[in-house]
């Protein structure tokens, strides 16, 4: 499954060489590429994307600006000349951060960080219409859930760990695929974690406590919209 992407810097070389390495890679598909952050809202809102190389060194709206200012972000690759930048950005959940000149071999290491909706209808089970199962695969074994005792969900490579009542259960599914199957029962927190409300303890700070003591961080990326889940 192709993951599109868009480009934003303002260096025309930059640019250049990024939409060289995405025509080089075979799961990319180049949406578009920008020269400023301010145009991006307005190009996502008739151009969704999967996945956006972001500039952080940029006149008038810079991409620290971009991330701090958008909700429902899609993945993010940092892209800069500045390696000063690299403890903020990761307050953003960004997938990696690539500094100029930006090798081959290390773009195709950061794309492979990035969440895969794969489409192998050998590893991807699906939720029933209205209903409040899931069937999840494990090796050779496919277990029915009940969404209501799914408690979290952790990512794990290229694996959840799916923790129910009583036990764990490991699949080979993306946390993007996850949340969308349980929307209904399951909030993301982060870009490793879904909770179910219900099975939470307290909230303290930037985590979350569930009702058998484990920690659960909330990404700074997921806050509001899991505040307001909460009310």
């Amino acid at each position: 499954m192709s993951i599109r992407c868009l480009i934003i810097d303002d260096e025309p070389i930059a640019r250049s060489i990024l939409e060289k390495y995405v025509d080089k890679t075979p799961d990319l598909q180049l949406a578009g590429a920008l020269d400023n952050a301010l145009a991006v809202i307005s190009f996502l809102k008739e151009n969704p994307v999967d996945l956006i190389f972001l500039d952080i060194n940029m006149p008038e709206f810079t991409g620290i600006d971009l991330l701090k200012s958008m909700r429902n972000a899609p993945q993010i690759i940092i892209t800069t000349a500045y390696s000063e930048y690299g403890a903020e950005s990761y307050d953003y959940e960004v997938v990696d951060y690539l500094l100029k000149p930006i090798p081959f071999d290390r773009f195709l290491k950061a794309i492979q960080k990035v969440d895969l909706k794969a489409d192998d209808p050998g590893t991807t089970e699906s939720k029933p219409a209205g209903k409040g199962y899931i069937f999840l695969k494990e090796d050779q074994h496919t277990h029915k859930v009940d969404l209501e005792k799914i408690r979290y969900v952790q990512a794990y490579g290229n694996y959840l760990k799916v923790f129910c009542d009583g036990q764990m259960i490991m699949v080979r599914k993306t946390i993007s695929e996850m949340e969308q199957e349980c929307s209904q029962s399951l909030v993301r927190v982060h870009k490793s974690y879904l909770l179910a409300i219900p099975y939470m303890a307290h909230l303290a700070g930037n985590e979350v406590t569930m009702d058998q003591g484990e920690i659960i961080p909330i990404g700074k990326v997921y806050r509001k919209a899991f505040e307001a889940a909460l009310s």
